[in-house]
């Protein structure tokens, strides 16, 4: 008897034989881009719905995680002040409106003070003092570091505004706090700046009484001079004389003065600077972690090596189980690592160390310019008092004492007029910042904020339940579909078998009828496909739980609806499970028929489906290949196709074992049943491998089983709703 020949090519790219362009149904030209993307997006859909499972449960749990996370995370409520930097009082205003004292010192520090930017008071809002005075005002007992760690300076881009942010767990305490940090660095820029005038004012403070006493003193000498002699005023030449030569007086004691106030104020501000750091923390450079680059690199070369691997090897071979360790463990540190570092701190000038320098070297400019102006002074005043000894002896004693009482009550004057400055800069000191909002308890924001965290973990957990579902749908290796089963093994698909068991009551019946038409489908493919049809076909599977049995014996019951005699043999003299499925006692069977311990009349019994009649396996051999190979077995099919229509062998599966491959080469076709729901396309492909490594055996083609129908079929159209084909019940186990 000829074999039944497939109709397909091998050369093709899909299996199929090659057809004439012109004759290309329409429904398989090129579709335009719409059609192409509207089946790229029910193929997403249909994708999400098979994995609808996974994809609930990565979702569901990744926003209970995130919910119960926030719910447990300690609340943070953060309050903010808000300050505008460089006092519209001070600097360049003061200047233009003649405000200025007469302490140049002073006047050049408010100028630089109003200078500064917000970026540099940002910087300086984090020193350690400012922190110690909220923390001594507050009565905290925390350390000035940890309290920093709860504050935030930002400068509001392209303006003038600074906002002071503060966190803590309560919101009282952190506007208290964020208030107390406003107030203490607005003190700090005052204290910085009034301090400049502590130095004058305890020099003037031990100057002022000693110059009064000698400015009396010199008035009580002229006015007892002038009552003894009766002299009360001196000619008009004279006097001009002794003012002159007061005047040149009043200006060295004022220089000097000037250099003592500059060396008393040099001697505070070097004290200063031998305390204050040169440069602060500028700008941090961030970059890319190279460690984490590395490990990225090093996950790439682990994923290619495991899917290597396991493209030879099974899950459970130690190869394999080492490269999925090492992809975990290499993920694991990946995952520890930030994404960026710091890769450089650039150092910036202290701008208080900066005005400090200023300040010295003007005071010591102030000192050598005071110097040189009394040498100059002093040889002036030489000069004048050359005229001044000319004058007769009362006119001199009386001018002595008139320069010495001008003389004294200049020097105090200016004394008293510096002191007044003085006392006004410490106690009137403007600070470079101005606060324009206190932070309020009421208007706080909270973190971890439980909608905003379940809204975003609702967006990722959805992102994370696609990626996963379209991960397993990528990892999958099983063939759930008749056109992939196709397409990966090269073979035609003779049906497609539905799930048979089902939970769903309302989809049982249509179901069913699906399944029947599938082996009738099957049945019409093996019997009327070619002018000789097979009358013994072997059923196969790559591995076991495949349903090749099931499939077998309905395949038997399909062909006797059809009028046709049909014997099945279980040649699975290993695990035999055709007589459960039928219902049989498995006492006697196809093993003693070919150690001769019984005819094959005795071995063949009726199945209780009309027209259907089987061999059960019998006791197991102990060489089971040995008596699949034997001339008894050869003249066991040779009887049953002389005598019945269909021969159907069910065979064992095609794992580590050859019994399958001799009971096809025996047939006239063999039939591989690959399980959608079971089989992985690594052990279809090893079981066709070893059926076309024996070149007399003939392949039919592959039935699908176990193929989950999501919708009801369009044969539901053909059987009508609720109805169900009158035909022997079928075999579900």
């Amino acid at each position: 008897m000829q074999p039944l020949t497939p109709r397909f090519n091998p050369a093709s790219k899909n299996g199929l034989a090659a057809t004439d362009a012109r004759n290309v149904p329409a429904a398989w030209a090129p579709q335009p881009e719409s059609a192409a993307n509207e089946l790229q997006l029910r193929t997403l859909w249909q994708t999400l719905w098979r994995r609808r499972v996974p994809f609930l449960i990565t979702f569901l749990s990744f926003v209970i995680i995130v919910t119960i996370m926030t719910v447990l995370q300690p609340k943070s409520y953060t309050t903010t002040v808000k300050m505008i930097a460089g006092n519209p009082d001070s600097g360049t205003a003061a200047t233009q409106n003649n405000q200025t004292t007469e302490l140049s010192v002073l006047n050049a520090l408010v100028l630089q003070n109003g200078g500064q930017s917000p970026e540099t008071f940002a910087e300086l809002l984090h020193e350690v003092p400012v922190a110690n005075a909220v923390i001594q005002k507050l009565h905290m007992t925390t350390t000035p570091e940890q309290l920093l760690g709860h504050v935030m300076a930002r400068p509001v881009t392209n303006t003038p505004i600074l906002a002071l942010a503060v966190s803590w767990s309560d919101p009282v305490l952190s506007a208290k706090i964020a208030n107390e940090f406003a107030d203490a660095f607005i003190n700090r820029e005052r204290e910085l700046i009034s301090h400049q005038a502590d130095s004058a004012v305890t020099f003037l403070q031990q100057q002022l009484p000693a110059a009064e006493e000698r400015m009396r003193q010199a008035q009580d000498a002229l006015a007892e001079y002038q009552r003894v002699t009766g002299i009360a005023n001196l000619n008009a030449q004279v006097e001009s004389s002794v003012k002159s030569l007061a005047d040149l007086d009043a200006h060295e004691q004022a220089q000097e003065i000037d250099e003592k106030q500059a060396t008393a104020q040099l001697a505070s501000v070097q004290e200063q600077l031998s305390s204050t750091p040169a440069t602060i923390q500028g700008q941090q450079s961030i970059s890319a972690n190279p460690v984490a680059a590395q490990l990225q690199s090093q996950v790439a070369q682990a994923t290619v090596d495991l899917n290597e691997a396991r493209s030879r090897y099974t899950d459970n071979h130690p190869t394999v189980v080492a490269a999925n360790a090492r992809l975990t463990e290499l993920k694991r540190e990946l995952a520890q690592q930030p994404s960026t570092v710091v890769s450089g701190t650039d150092s910036v000038p202290n701008p208080i160390a900066q005005q400090l320098l200023s300040e010295r070297d003007h005071l010591q400019a102030m000192i050598s310019s005071a110097q040189s102006q009394i040498v100059g002074l002093q040889a002036q005043r030489d000069r004048a008092e050359q005229g001044i000894r000319s004058l007769p002896v009362e006119a001199q004693r009386i001018s002595q004492l008139e320069r010495a009482a001008q003389n004294s009550q200049d020097v105090y004057q200016t004394l008293n007029h510096k002191y007044q400055d003085a006392m006004i800069a410490r106690t009137t000191a403007l600070s470079g910042i101005t606060v324009t909002q206190y932070a309020d308890p009421s208007s706080f924001t909270k973190s971890p904020s439980l909608s905003l965290n379940v809204s975003i973990g609702m967006l990722l957990g959805l992102l994370l339940g696609i990626t996963t579902a379209l991960g397993m749908e990528f990892f999958d290796d099983r063939m759930r579909t008749e056109e992939e089963a196709r397409e990966r093994t090269g073979l035609p698909v003779l049906a497609t078998i539905p799930q048979l068991d089902t939970q769903s009551e309302k989809n049982a019946p249509w179901i069913e009828s699906a399944t029947i038409e599938s082996f009738f489908e099957l049945v019409t493919q093996l019997r009327y496909s070619s002018e000789h049809p097979p009358h013994i076909v072997t059923v196969t599977s790559p591995q076991q739980g495949d349903g090749k049995s099931t499939i077998a014996i309905n395949i038997a019951i399909s062909m006797a609806s059809l009028n046709a005699k049909v014997l099945i043999i279980d040649s699975d003299l290993r695990r035999p499970t055709i007589h459960t499925k039928l219902g049989l006692v498995n006492d006697i069977g196809l093993s003693d028929v070919l150690v001769g311990v019984i005819p094959l009349d005795e071995a063949i019994r009726s199945t209780g489906h009309e027209n259907v009649w089987a061999i059960t396996g019998g006791m197991r051999p102990p060489n089971p290949v040995a008596l699949l190979q034997s001339e008894s077995f050869d003249r066991v099919l040779a009887l049953a196709r002389e005598r019945f229509d269909f021969v159907i062998l069910d065979a064992p599966a095609l794992g580590p074992i050859v019994d399958g491959l001799i009971a096809g080469m025996k047939s006239d076709g063999t039939v591989l049943v690959i399980s959608a729901s079971n089989t992985d396309g690594k052990t279809t492909q090893n079981a066709i491998s070893k059926l076309r490594s024996v070149p007399s055996l003939n392949v039919l083609g592959i039935v699908l089983n176990h193929v989950k129908i999501e919708e009801q079929s369009s044969s539901d159209y053909y059987l009508g709703s609720g109805q169900t084909m009158t035909l022997p019940s079928f075999a579900k186990k």
